[in-house]
């Protein structure tokens, strides 16, 4: 029996089952598909979707919400397929972590606005999902969007309990490649710096929860990433320059026994520290729009 809300959700992974429960619990009707048969039956065990549809083309058909839930290339292919033949939802978004090429593609339809949720975490699929992923998380969407499509994008940012916060395509992208790529490629870096001596005597058993925690994304799938760090290869590729050039002066300052040089750099990391903690304490008090839709 159709809710009078129903949301299709293209990719049923840990971001796409996430969007499932929580919308779910709001009284959506949630259809999805993805390529993995053991994704779907797990949406399906869990409650992240009640209607396991046969294609995309099928799911297009059924929704007035559609969000593309895949890794960037497969978002790419998606939005191609639909701009062909288009979705009868309302409002298609996508949560890829890259915006340039997302919204040039996406741009054939009329629909669709690009968005992106700063939340997930280092284990996938819909096993790892939650309902509470996205509270009190920032998720972006287009700041080119037009003014309706970009009011029905953030009623259902905010019905995910997110922050909904506007910025152009070209601004995230050279942002994040701060902030979410790099960490990724210094995480990996790290891994393979690891692994190259684990064959080294007490290696392995003097590795402590300080090695453990930066390795947190150490583990991630390159089949996720390699698109990703391919789109957004130059503003990555920035940042990594610039910390490879900190790290050459803090290898010289190791050396020369300069001290008062490491000083500044561990006060600059721990201030930049106590304010992002700051930051996340304040979003967590701040009042969030109570959650609203078009269609309720």
């Amino acid at each position: 029996m159709r809710t009078g809300r129903t949301l299709g959700i293209a990719g049923v992974g840990l971001i796409g089952a996430s969007i499932g429960l929580r919308a779910a619990a709001f009284g959506y009707e949630v259809h999805g598909w993805d390529p993995s048969s053991d994704h779907l039956a797990c949406a399906l065990e869990r409650g992240a979707i009640a209607v396991a549809e046969p294609d995309v083309a099928a799911l297009g058909r059924t929704c007035e919400t559609l969000v593309i839930a895949a890794p960037l290339d497969a978002t790419l292919a998606l939005l191609a397929a639909y701009a062909v033949v288009p979705p009868c939802a309302g409002l298609v978004i996508d949560v890829a972590s890259v915006k340039i090429p997302v919204a040039r593609v996406g741009a054939a339809l009329a629909c669709f606005v690009a968005t992106h949720p700063m939340a997930g975490s280092d284990r996938s699929g819909p096993s790892a999902a939650s309902a509470e992923l996205f509270v009190d998380r920032v998720w972006t969407y287009d700041a080119n969007a037009s003014g309706p499509l970009a009011d029905r994008a953030c009623a259902f940012i905010a019905e995910m309990g997110a922050r909904p916060v506007a910025i152009a395509s070209d601004e995230h992208d050279r942002v994040v490649a701060l902030t979410s790529h790099l960490p990724q490629v210094l995480a990996v870096v790290l891994g393979a710096r690891l692994g190259a001596r684990q064959g080294d005597a007490y290696v392995d058993a003097l590795c402590g929860s300080g090695m453990a925690s930066m390795l947190r994304l150490g583990g991630s799938a390159w089949t996720v990433w390699r698109a990703i760090l391919e789109a957004n290869g130059s503003a990555v590729a920035q940042e990594v320059r610039g910390v490879a050039d900190v790290l050459l002066a803090v290898a010289g300052d190791l050396e020369a026994q300069r001290s008062g040089a490491l000083a500044e750099l561990f006060a600059a990391s721990a201030a930049a520290v106590v304010r992002l903690r700051a930051n996340e304490a304040l979003a967590e008090h701040v009042e969030l729009a109570k959650p609203v839709s078009d269609e309720r």
